[in-house]
């Protein structure tokens, strides 16, 4: 059993998060229909389809237990008034499909039924919501501008595809130097397996993980206190 990731045992420590209203954003990412409408998502769609019922019967699973959670810390950050923002595979109108789009079929146009999130966690008016050409948050360049704009040194992240977009958006933030918080009880990789070992691999350095019980306290500290180290 791995007690500790073997990388942090030889690599210079890493400074904490400093979690401040004005300095961090929660990402929602990949919980549009596609992947988080267990009914009549394309994903759903398409496992039924193809009677993959049960190659899929984690995610699933997964995503029923991760649901409660999310809209629970999404008030709990707008009532901060930390910004939020959504980032989703697809294309918006006036847009081209991406060739990482094109090869894996998920040519969805946002602005259809295919941008439309699940009423628990529904966009506030106001909230951004940008297009995903690739598996990072970051291949939009205007998701960049707007993390640098805004000074965000810190993205909380919930969302699907764990252990694909999530793991990539948090490591390219880690490459420029923003520190990446998950909720790892709102977030869902593909399969149980994979949700652990992301979970056991993906935590050195600028990327933490935390439960949405030890968050929610934290964000009670932020309240209090006006900033708080992680």
């Amino acid at each position: 059993m791995m007690i500790r990731h073997p990388l942090t045992l030889v690599i210079k420590e890493t400074r904490p998060l400093d979690i401040r209203v004005d300095n961090t954003c929660l990402l929602l990412q990949d919980l549009h229909s596609p992947f988080a409408d267990p009914s009549d998502g394309w994903l759903a769609r398409r496992v039924r389809e193809k009677v993959l019922m049960r190659e899929f019967e984690d995610y699933f699973r997964l995503l029923e237990l991760i649901t409660p959670n999310i809209p629970q810390v999404l008030e709990a950050v707008r009532g901060l008034g930390i910004r939020v923002l959504y980032s989703c595979l697809g294309h918006r109108k006036g847009e081209s499909p991406s060739p990482f789009q094109e090869a894996t079929g998920w040519t969805w146009d946002l602005d259809g039924l295919n941008g439309a999130y699940p009423e628990a966690w529904q966009p506030a008016q106001g909230e951004p919501m940008f297009s995903k050409p690739g598996w990072s948050a970051l291949a939009n360049p205007e998701f960049t501008s707007f993390l640098a704009d805004n000074r965000i040194a810190n993205v909380l992240v919930m969302g699907t595809m764990l252990d694909f977009g999530i793991r990539q958006t948090c490591i390219e933030l880690s490459d420029r130097g923003i520190g990446s918080l998950i909720i790892s009880d709102a977030a869902v990789a593909l399969t149980r397996e994979g949700q652990d070992y992301t979970a056991d691999n993906i935590a050195h350095g600028l990327i933490k993980l935390r439960y949405t019980g030890e968050f929610l306290g934290l964000l009670e500290v932020l309240k209090q206190e006006g900033s708080v180290l992680i």
